[in-house]
């Protein structure tokens, strides 16, 4: 579906700033090499009335999240465990949720994140997952799970079975949604006149600054800042109520929104960073979709030389965000062997349009010497995982990278 007008303020007034080429969905790992694979227009807008930034081809939900297994789950990740407690630690003291209250999770995965508020307060949990295989797995671990989208339909049996919640959070969600005011407009229903909706997504200006343009791919429907969600979320009668940055998947924004009317100083602090970065100009991203290139070109150098000289490299980490690396990059099997992960969801299976094989840590050798890292954001903790193996580790980020999932 080509998109004419921006999500969140209706403006036709928006321009292509980012443009990637044809790409297969990134999160479709392929179980052979006769899967079909479907390309589309990976590219970005900016609504030049309200600064939001989003994919100018929408992928349906059913496509991206129930045509084929879905591959990630976040108790496979240590640092996603950690990062969900710590999340749900402080949702509990700022909200003062009870042990009455109701916790529903949007894309809840395999329930981590609500294991851990029921863990910490005993509430009442209960996740909307749209990915069969997934929710199953967060059946088969006790936690409540209705296997559907987030849709009015939806909402409404909620409410009439389970009543209304006190809390609705959505982690690396809320940018994935197709329909960002239908959304919206579902939060209102479901949400206790007090109720706070708590949501974490990758955020734009850090996408922006550290060069972070494999955290775009055909999943990621919004690239959010917070200037315009501010408007966005005042049409609905909501306002934001807490605001921070954490370096989770490389750079987000966690966010409080409540109906209490307030005007926060750290909202006014975050727009002005916007504006003083020039966030919402077409030059900014001039320069962005420049440093992309040269670094395109010079990491594929890098990979020829290395293979040209009879050394073999593998990637570590078959991250989604790998995926519009590899392809935008055209790095395929012929520069990298293959690739390591630890979900089992993963292994044995190929990566979408590069077709690179996904093995097991346990399957690097000692004739491997370089090691491509495409879940950048982790490097750390892949260095130190894999430190006995002395790989030269390659890590494809024009700017800076963090240690956290």
């Amino acid at each position: 579906m080509k998109i004419k007008q921006c999500q969140l303020c209706d403006s036709k007034n928006i321009t292509l700033v980012i443009d990637l080429g044809q790409h297969p969905l990134a999160d479709t790992f392929l179980k052979d090499l006769e899967q079909k694979e479907e390309y589309y227009p990976l590219q970005v807008f900016l609504c030049k009335s309200c600064g939001y930034a989003g994919l100018s081809h929408i992928v349906s939900a059913p496509v991206r999240y129930q045509k084929t297994d879905y591959s990630y789950t976040s108790s496979n990740s240590p640092i996603a465990t950690a990062h969900f407690k710590e999340m749900a630690d402080q949702a509990v003291r700022l909200v003062k949720i009870a042990p009455k209250d109701l916790v529903i999770d949007i894309g809840s995965n395999v329930g981590t994140l609500l294991k851990s508020f029921e863990q910490i307060i005993h509430c009442r949990i209960l996740g909307v997952e749209p990915s069969a295989n997934i929710a199953r797995l967060a059946r088969k671990e006790h936690v409540p799970t209705l296997q559907n989208f987030f849709s009015k339909e939806t909402v409404l049996k909620m409410v009439k079975k389970y009543g209304n919640a006190k809390v609705i959070v959505c982690t690396n969600v809320f940018n994935h949604v197709n329909n960002v005011r239908e959304c919206m407009e579902n939060i209102d229903r479901l949400l206790t006149k007090d109720g706070y909706f708590i949501f974490e997504t990758p955020y734009l200006l850090d996408l922006v600054e550290n060069i972070s343009f494999d955290t775009i791919y055909l999943e990621h429907v919004s690239y959010f800042a917070i200037k315009p969600l501010q408007k966005f979320f005042k049409r609905f009668g909501f306002y934001i109520q807490y605001l921070e940055k954490n370096d989770y998947m490389g750079g987000s924004i966690r966010v409080y929104v409540s109906r209490e009317k307030t005007d926060k100083k750290v909202v006014k602090d975050f727009i002005n960073a916007e504006n003083k970065a020039n966030l919402f100009s077409t030059k900014t991203y001039e320069s962005f979709m420049k440093e992309v290139n040269a670094l395109r070109y010079n990491l594929y150098r890098q990979l020829f030389q290395i293979k040209a000289s009879g050394k073999k490299v593998i990637a570590v980490g078959a991250a989604t965000k790998g995926n519009t690396l590899l392809n935008y990059f055209k790095i395929d099997n012929s520069l990298i062997d293959f690739i390591t992960d630890s979900s089992a969801l993963k292994i044995g299976k190929f990566t979408p349009g590069s077709h690179i094989p996904i093995k097991s840590d346990k399957d690097i050798n000692k004739d491997i010497t370089f090691a491509l890292v495409l879940s950048w954001n982790i490097v750390e903790f892949l260095k130190k995982k894999l430190g006995h193996l002395n790989l030269t580790f390659i890590v494809p980020q024009a700017k800076k990278y963090s240690n956290k999932d």
